[in-house]
């Protein structure tokens, strides 16, 4: 009966040593409830008036009282409200909410927080220092246990939120205000530090501080305050400073698309003036009805080629997001930058936890106010609307860097291929020496040197993807020189820059476009390769840094889809629409390769 009344309450009555024998282990059985009888009315260990749990309380009152545990050792901000958390006591035998637990601090003072049953306590410092916060657990048994736990209190640094500034709108002097930082009475040291990578622009002391920021960049700002008893603190912020944004980028449409279209019916009007005709002759209303005609015809081959009609869908949508951007954008601007904090749900009087990158979303954000589609990423900035603008960046760098590429690949190949000999030997050497360099390779070593500008960006990759359209247009000139209207050109006197322009050019100008579409889409993969290696301007919004900037991040391993996929499935489906355009144009232009 006692044995089993130990056992249902959780005691451990002790081992009982192995018999050799059945009768041994039965002699030694009754010779100890024998003793054990005897014992009980002189020791009291049992008592009818108490009932069975007092003989319980006897039985196990050799037993171990519960081990107090006050958690670690931590700092805390002053101002925050510190958890004192005795969750991790140890109790085998009553729940922990049949505990007492009692704090006692001293702080001006001693300090007692008495809880029954509830191991989490909570208390505000009245001022800074180095605390050791005492805790006594107290069981039913008023068994008792004890620890403790060191709570350094520190000064809590307050500089202000982080900033954005436009040269030439804001101006580049910030006076930064630490005044607001706790216990102002206490705080004998303010040391200000600013800061552009590994670079140290300024420093200073005294709670106010004043700076004028040279360039553009992106600076780190930091305040440390100290107490008259040496504690410090540290915090800081970050002061994006935008640079004016250029003629070309500010209106980019228009030197892109408008003034080429400009300058080529400009071209035409003075050639015109020049020979004495007049703006539209007959024979050029005639021309205009053939082309027309011509194209009517190529456009209906043209959308028959289903790849290539829905990659011009594709580039037509984009083309609309580059314009449309401002509009359709969620954001005012998406170079701003929001950076929420939430109090820790695991640690309440710590530091607050940061809630960006934050999930897609259709409504709007109680954090920013704004709506995110696609969510933001680690600096807060909306996902959706970088996407936008970062169309903006590759048409930018599709077009400029093909259009460099094209002119110069053309003018090399149709040297070679007409003038032959020396000039051709010479110019496809040079060819050559750029087709078997590696193209990434040289992209780095070229950008080191010229600097990580956007507009060194489209000049890299235009000059380092030439020499395949050299190839092509010299191959193709090479046919064309050959045939009799040529040789009946030069019969006649005609100079050879005629002879190109008038005859070879608008023969190779066909096979030059079909490739000028494959090149932009090769273009744009570069942009975003460069980007995503770091090696491309950080102050403009491209697909290729967004996925830089996840990729830093762990986006991959943290699971956030909507901050890598936009960026990567733009990148994806613009290249994908460049490449079935020109193959649907080379189909169009070159009748061999077109199904019959």
């Amino acid at each position: 009966m006692i044995g089993n009344l130990i056992l249902r309450k959780g005691c451990n009555p002790g081992p009982i040593a192995d018999s050799h024998s059945n009768s041994a282990g039965a002699v030694r059985i009754a010779l100890l409830v024998v003793v054990m009888m005897t014992l009980v009315p002189s020791l009291g260990f049992l008592s009818v008036s108490p009932g069975i749990e007092s003989s319980h309380a006897s039985v196990c009152s050799a037993m171990a009282g519960p081990v107090a545990n006050a958690g670690t050792d931590h700092t805390e901000w002053y101002g925050n409200i510190t958890r004192l958390n005795a969750s991790l006591t140890n109790s085998s035998d009553y729940r922990l909410s049949l505990l007492t637990y009692n704090w006692t601090i001293e702080d001006n003072g001693t300090r007692n927080i008495l809880r029954v049953g509830v191991p989490v306590s909570q208390y505000s410092f009245s001022t800074t220092g180095i605390f050791t916060v005492n805790l006594t657990v107290t069981d039913p048994l008023n068994r008792t246990s004890s620890d403790q736990v060191v709570i350094t209190v520190v000064p809590k640094a307050e500089l202000g939120s982080n900033r954005r500034l436009d040269v030439g709108t804001d101006s580049l002097t910030i006076n930064f205000n630490g005044s607001n930082s706790e216990p102002r009475d206490l705080i004998v040291s303010y040391q200000w530090n600013i800061t552009k990578g590994d670079r140290s622009y300024a420093s200073g002391t005294g709670p106010l501080f004043n700076y004028t920021f040279p360039k553009s960049g992106n600076y780190t700002v930091t305040l440390t305050v100290t107490d008259s008893g040496g504690l410090s603190n540290t915090q800081s912020v970050y002061v994006n400073v935008v640079p004016k944004p250029s003629f070309i980028v500010k209106h980019w449409a228009f030197t892109f698309i408008g003034l080429p279209i400009i300058l080529v019916a400009a071209f035409v009007l003075i050639g015109r003036w020049r020979k004495g005709a007049g703006l539209v002759t007959k024979t050029d209303v005639e021309k205009a009805r053939l082309q027309w005609k011509t194209f009517k015809k190529n456009w209906k081959i043209f959308k028959a080629n289903r790849l290539g009609f829905a990659g011009l869908l594709i580039l037509i949508m984009f083309v609309l997001m580059a314009f449309l951007a401002p509009v359709l954008s969620t954001v005012p601007n998406p170079d701003m930058h929001e950076e929420p904090r939430v109090e820790n749900p695991l640690d309440p009087t710590g530091p607050p936890l940061q809630v960006n990158p934050l999930p897609p979303s259709l409504k709007k954000s109680i954090y920013t106010n704004w709506t995110h589609p696609l969510g933001t990423d680690h600096k807060g900035q909306d996902v959706y609307s970088m996407t936008l603008y970062g169309a903006r960046a590759s048409l930018i760098v599709g077009l400029v860097a093909t259009a460099i590429s094209v002119i110069l690949g053309t003018l090399i190949g149709l040297g070679a291929g007409y003038f032959g000999k020396i000039t051709d030997e010479v110019l496809m050497r040079v060819t050559d020496f750029f087709l078997v360099l590696p193209w990434f390779p040289l992209m780095i070593v070229m950008m080191a040197i010229l600097g990580q500008k956007f507009v060194w960006v489209v000049v890299v990759i235009g000059i380092t993807s030439w020499p395949s359209t050299a190839r092509v247009v010299r191959s193709q000139v090479l046919t064309v020189k050959e045939r009799q209207f040529i040789v009946r050109a030069q019969a006649v006197g005609a100079s050879d820059s005629h002879i190109i322009r008038t005859h070879i050019l608008p023969n190779v100008l066909p096979l030059i476009f079909a490739n000028t579409v494959l090149l932009i889409a090769i273009a744009i993969f570069s942009e975003s390769f460069l980007d995503f290696f770091g090696l491309g301007d950080p102050s403009v919004i491209s697909w290729g840094s967004m996925l830089e900037s996840a990729y830093e991040q762990g986006a991959f391993k943290a699971g956030h889809w909507a901050w890598i996929g936009a960026p990567g499935l733009a990148i994806v489906s613009m290249v994908l629409a460049f490449s079935l355009v020109g193959y649907a144009v080379d189909d169009v232009l070159n009748p061999k390769l077109r199904r019959r």
